[in-house]
């Protein structure tokens, strides 16, 4: 059910720049101490496309996105960046760090553009998007008119067909290997040929994909192609804009890795954190902690019976403030959906919502609840004061993740976070409404149509 074509990507030429000082994380990762130290790490980090700083001068006619927009075409007309020269796939290889285990992990997936369609057939979501975030990157895709960084997605390959394609390519050299400033090593093999694309196709055509990350990026090429469309009517079906790029990794992939998003409570008028932990007690089973370190060894143990007895055992939340820890464990019921049985649904329905008063639209806008994915961070901020309260989460497992997009439902807001984030600056595509993505059969080879100047939308 979905439609994978190779394409004409824009790379950074490696004779012009250091490849490790170009590239960064995507841009919803990146904080405003990483983005001083990417613009001050290379005049062409791509963080100046993705995530550009804001001047208080800003205009209409001169902001992050008209900025963005020029650097592009610059880059391009000074040769920093290259049009590939026929369609092509990537393959493409992340190493790295469990964060959490120590433990070194690869993961393996393939770069290509996949035909947008709306959530629900093809492509499943699993996590709910927001408006001002979809605007913020609908602004800056009219303004460059490219695909920034990969949306990641996960596909089904049971039969390990996808996989032995991806091995045969990477029996030659890669085609780039880089070592970035965290460590992590990404490694690129460039796939060519027309019976290898016709393969891929025909396995994907059969396959559903699953959102990982990139929720918001996937919703905005959606928004940009009809857009696009509206400009330009007469525009046929393999327009460049009806595509966005894809990174595809196959669900069973032993690198796939998910770390929890932690819940930190602010600001919230008449907390008391010692009558809630009287009250968690009358219904769950609370156990006070000795220390930080403490709580966080709990957080890796299983849950012990009598709560929940079932597969998977209970649920355990990690609480802390003032300088006390705790593990609130609740029994797991049989759930009506996948998405009430989570743990991170038991924090919001049984704590957040009954027991502190938290409407489902304040959990949304964040007014007394923001979330860190480093637990050290979340913590501190309750060491310092700046919070009034820290809840603990484990992350889902992957399987959860499948189970609840082939349900047609969605979690609560940043419940998951893929571990890491495909690179941004690896591959580029362009999206001019002349750009025709080559669709089967062959022949495959160099591209029959000049593309016009990447600029912006009109």
């Amino acid at each position: 059910m979905a439609t994978l074509r190779p394409f004409q990507g824009v790379l950074y030429d490696p004779q012009r720049v250091d490849l490790s000082q170009v590239v960064a994380p995507p841009y919803d990762v990146i904080s405003p101490a990483d983005q001083k130290r990417y613009y001050q790490q290379d005049p062409h980090n791509v963080v100046r496309l993705i995530a550009g700083e804001v001047h208080p001068s800003d205009t209409p006619e001169d902001n992050k996105y008209t900025r963005a927009a020029a650097f592009f075409r610059e880059w391009l007309a000074d040769g920093i960046l290259r049009r590939e020269t026929s369609p092509r796939l990537y393959v493409y290889r992340h190493q790295f760090v469990d964060p959490i285990s120590g433990e070194s992990r690869s993961r393996l997936g393939i770069m290509g553009v996949v035909e947008l369609e709306p959530f629900g057939r093809a492509v499943l979501p699993h996590e709910q998007t927001h408006a001002r975030a979809k605007a913020d990157r609908l602004s800056l895709t009219r303004a460059v008119v490219a695909n920034l960084s990969p949306v990641f997605a996960l596909y089904e390959d049971p039969q390990a067909a996808v996989g032995r394609i991806v091995s045969a390519a990477m029996a030659g050299p890669p085609r780039m290997s880089i070592t970035a400033e965290d460590g992590d090593q990404h490694t690129i093999w460039s796939m060519e040929g027309g019976e290898r694309f016709a393969q891929l196709a025909e396995l994907f055509n059969t396959s559903t994909l699953y959102m990982a990350d990139g929720h918001h990026r996937y919703e905005t090429a959606l928004n940009f192609r009809n857009y696009q469309r509206q400009q330009h009517p007469e525009a046929p079906p393999d327009a460049a804009f009806n595509y966005v790029l894809m990174l595809l990794v196959d669900v069973r992939d032993p690198g796939l890795t998910i770390l929890a998003t932690h819940r930190v409570l602010h600001d919230l008028e008449g907390f008391d954190a010692g009558e809630l932990v009287r009250r968690l007690a009358e219904r769950h089973r609370v156990v006070s902690r000795s220390s930080r370190d403490d709580l966080l060894a709990a957080m890796q143990d299983d849950v012990p019976s009598p709560v929940g007895g079932g597969q998977g055992g209970g649920h355990r939340i990690g609480m802390a403030f003032g300088g006390s820890w705790y593990t609130i464990d609740i029994e797991r019921a049989t759930a009506p959906d996948p998405v009430s049985g989570l743990d991170v649904s038991v924090l919001h329905a049984e704590i957040l919502q009954r027991e502190l008063g938290l409407a489902p639209a304040e959990l949304e806008q964040e007014r007394y609840l923001s979330y860190s994915r480093d637990v050290d961070v979340a913590l501190k901020r309750v060491e310092t004061g700046t919070a009034q309260a820290a809840f603990l989460l484990r992350p889902p497992a992957v399987e959860d993740v499948v189970e609840v997009a082939q349900a047609g439902q969605v979690m609560p807001q940043k419940s998951t976070y893929f571990f890491p984030k495909p690179a941004s600056g690896i591959v580029f595509n362009p999206l001019d409404a002349a750009i025709r993505i080559s669709s089967f059969p062959p022949p495959w080879g160099k591209s029959e149509q000049t593309p016009p100047p990447l600029g912006e939308a009109e």
